[in-house]
């Protein structure tokens, strides 16, 4: 699918963004594993949400909507049905679901899409080797088979946070208590503290030290009525859309105590010349992007980068992001992607294995086509990019958003920016 970004002046609008995708997963699996009826308010719908959904009813669990409440039917224990496991492109559902699935005594397979078998899952595959685990990965498929068992467990802290919620989630169930430490630098530690939270509105009691966790067994999820927040990643690509065209929005669905490492984007904003107003249920922002935000460090916030690399191609001056690394292994290249698709669009980027430098302010070129390289966060940069471009902009691969925001273009559109199939 294509989309073809016209020049548009925005205007003043309010968007209602979508739950966020993080707390959505955690809240399902949470609520799966509770023996009782658990109901999710305001669950947004998107395809990394329905393979997390279809891998738990593959675990015995059932999903009933009715009108904007999700009802989940728990299990008491994991009752896996032999099916293939496929996870589409979500790298959550795979790295949070492999150690439940890995309880049972019984091969469980997972399959993917996109880059999603080729992500690194060497966390999981040393972990299991020292236990005695199976774990076999090929180029399209893992398999494993349990039964996990309790003890103590170290993961280093600059890899993925998902590795260290997926063994929050499983590790209570077992008969025997477990530690988890983690080797420093923590980074995208406040997903984990997210993991935590849904754990403890569950009724899982996780024991925290610093780098330390301490996880009884024989515990039991408790059903829960909860209502999922908006997603400050999605948040980003709003405030882009106000600060590159000097337009006051306001966005809707938010928690101003949110926890989510996302959240920093309010900061970040304000950094570079935004003036961010809370109002109910969310933030207007505002304000003409100018001055640069000198040094930001993604080291917690991953997800931001796409957003963030095109904001900083309209600040005056150098923008230097730091900590970088793991934004080459998502759902692309993030670094690289970035770099060709903002070239294409006159932007000056640059990086190198764990930085990248954008220096603006640049003159955004249209009249070309880019490519949203299979990657959701990529396509929503580049198409709020493209707005203020000084002819239309082509992007190949739109229906990427699908994975985490399906109503993206239409609600682009409601700022009043022109999109043409």
């Amino acid at each position: 699918m294509k989309k073809v970004i016209v020049p548009s002046r925005i205007h003043d609008a309010e968007i209602v963004l979508p739950s966020s995708k993080s707390l959505s997963h955690r809240a399902l699996i949470c609520a799966a594993l509770a023996d009782g009826m658990s109901v999710i308010h305001s669950l947004s719908e998107s395809e990394d949400i329905q393979a997390t959904i279809s891998l738990l009813q593959h675990a015995g669990a059932c999903f009933e909507q009715k009108g904007k409440d999700l009802i989940v039917h728990g299990i008491s224990k994991m009752n896996y049905d032999g099916s293939l496991l496929d996870c589409g492109e979500s790298g959550s559902t795979l790295r949070f679901l492999i150690p439940l699935f890995s309880l049972l005594d019984q091969p469980a397979v997972f399959s993917g899409h996109g880059r999603l078998m080729a992500r690194p899952q060497n966390v999981y595959a040393d972990l299991y080797r020292e236990q005695g685990i199976v774990f076999e990965q090929k180029s399209d498929w893992i398999m494993v088979r349990g039964p996990l068992s309790s003890g103590t467990y170290q993961i280093r802290g600059d890899v993925s946070s998902q590795f260290i919620s997926g063994l929050l989630f499983a590790l209570p169930l077992l008969a025997d208590d477990s530690d988890l430490e983690i080797l420093p630098p923590f980074e995208s530690a406040s997903y984990v503290g997210l993991t935590i939270q849904a754990l403890q509105r569950s009724g899982i009691r996780i024991d925290q030290t610093d780098l330390h966790f301490h996880i009884p067994g024989k515990q039991k999820y408790q059903p829960i009525d909860c209502t999922v927040e908006g997603d400050d990643s999605q948040l980003a690509f709003f405030a882009e859309a106000a600060l590159i065209q000097h337009v006051p929005l306001d966005l809707l669905n938010l928690d101003h105590a949110s926890k989510q490492g996302d959240h920093v984007i309010i900061r970040i904003a304000e950094s570079m010349g935004g003036t961010v107003k809370e109002i109910p249920g969310g933030y207007r922002i505002s304000g003409q992007i100018g001055r640069t935000a000198g040094k930001i460090d993604l080291a917690d916030c991953p997800d931001l980068g796409p957003a963030l690399f095109a904001m900083a191609s309209q600040c005056h001056g150098r923008t230097v992001f730091m900590h970088c690394a793991r934004l080459r292994m998502k759902e692309s290249d993030r670094i690289a992607c970035m770099e060709e698709e903002m070239k294409k669009l006159g932007c000056d980027i640059s990086s190198d294995a764990d930085t990248v430098t954008v220096l603006g302010q640049t003159k955004v070129t249209g009249s070309c086509t880019v490519q949203g390289h299979q990657d959701h966060r990529i396509v929503m940069a580049l198409a709020v990019l493209a707005s203020i471009a000084d002819g239309p902009v082509t992007i190949e691969g739109a229906e990427a958003v699908r994975k985490s925001y399906p109503d993206f273009f239409a609600d682009l559109a409601e700022t009043g920016v022109i999109i043409h199939d």
